[in-house]
């Protein structure tokens, strides 16, 4: 944010990229529309595509304009028209995200831990831990992000070479079954799309990143790490529980994580070992939106506080969290195409914009 210099490495950009997508799609998969899960390990691969094409595209800016805000070139490439549209429609759809993530957040905790606990004492600190957080900057939201991305990969390969060499597992479940009306396969298309949408928040962070770093590989890497990740937990969910148990659970995951465990030792409770680290995994996403919200205000109120933002925002996460129904199968709901668009459709054609722009402009001037 302001004052933030071009400081951070391959790695940093790596654990953003990670951090900025692994939430819901994790601990709800493969739940998708309509009950459609069958085939979800297959959709998840093949709606990934766009976004690697958007990583290319970001990539692609950020070593034709050398760390250039994003925004700021936008705005004197389309015009204050186009400016003035598109940031606005960014801010509003990536805080309901945050306020999405905050809700799930809640949800987990409460269902899994705290049951009879208010939940208002279960989202204040969250809040307050991710508006402290936001307050102090990028930098900090990127050492905390850091810190915990190499453990959460490791406790989820270790998970899932568990869960595939279980003796439950049975890969006779696992081929995709396409035995639904089209409608249908086309909504879980989407909501399994939206899984990557926390994409979209690189268009803030590429600008800090050292020039010299390779950012295609550190974003690649990152969103193929997701990616991977999602793909084997819809295998071994299915693999152990079939489609028509896993379709009738709360949460598949958490329900294989607990079922196997050992019963005895020090890996009894692993999995509240694993739902440890999955709120720290949504206070991390939470954190990320949250400072891509501010990101985008500063570019519009240049001269307003942060913190002034910042409390003008989160009232409405304990809003939404408080009183709104919350939703795990999301069907056919404006969120999950508006997440789409958000995150893949416009970024992609204001980054193509903006590259092609500049090409017209070196070609006039040779």
């Amino acid at each position: 944010m302001r004052g933030t210099i071009h400081q951070f490495r391959a790695f940093d950009l790596f654990a953003f990229t990670f951090s900025s997508t692994v939430t819901m799609g994790v601990a709800f998969l493969p739940y998708v529309a309509d009950g459609e899960i069958r085939s979800a390990w297959l959709k998840l691969i093949l709606t990934s595509i766009p976004y690697f094409f958007l990583i290319w595209l970001i990539s692609r800016y950020f070593r034709l304009y050398d760390n250039s805000d994003f925004f700021k070139i936008l705005r004197k490439q389309a015009g204050s028209l186009v400016y003035f549209i598109s940031l606005p429609y960014l801010i509003l759809s990536s805080i309901f995200s945050t306020m999405k993530v905050t809700q799930d957040l809640t949800f987990l905790v409460r269902t899994f831990m705290l049951k009879t606990t208010p939940t208002f004492f279960i989202i204040l600190p969250f809040i307050l831990l991710i508006s402290i957080a936001v307050h102090y900057g990028l930098l900090t939201i990127v050492r905390f992000v850091s810190f915990f991305v190499v453990a959460e990969i490791i406790l989820l390969g270790t998970f899932l070479t568990w869960g595939f060499f279980s003796e439950y597992f049975n890969w006779i479940l696992i081929p995709p079954v396409m035995n639904v009306e089209l409608p249908i396969f086309l909504k879980s298309s989407i909501s399994d799309a939206a899984r990557y949408g926390g994409i979209v928040t690189l268009l803030g962070f590429i600008q800090y990143v050292k020039r010299e770093e390779k950012a295609l590989r550190a974003m690649s890497a990152g969103l193929l790490c997701i990616m991977l990740i999602y793909v084997s937990l819809s295998l071994v969910v299915l693999g152990v529980f079939g489609y028509e148990e896993a379709i009738h659970l709360i949460s598949p995951i958490i329900t294989l994580v607990q079922s196997i465990t050992p019963s005895t030792g020090l890996l009894e409770r692993m999995d509240l070992l694993f739902l440890g680290f999955w709120v720290i995994s949504f206070i991390k996403v939470s954190c990320i939106l949250f400072w891509f919200s501010i990101y985008l205000l500063e570019q519009l109120f240049p001269k307003v506080k942060r913190w002034l933002l910042i409390a003008s925002i989160t009232p409405l996460f304990f809003l939404y969290a408080n009183w709104v129904p919350f939703h795990f199968m999301e069907g056919w709901q404006i969120y999950n195409v508006n997440v789409l668009v958000a995150s893949l459709l416009v970024p992609s054609l204001l980054l193509l914009f903006v590259i092609l722009r500049h090409r017209n402009s070196r070609e006039m001037v040779s």
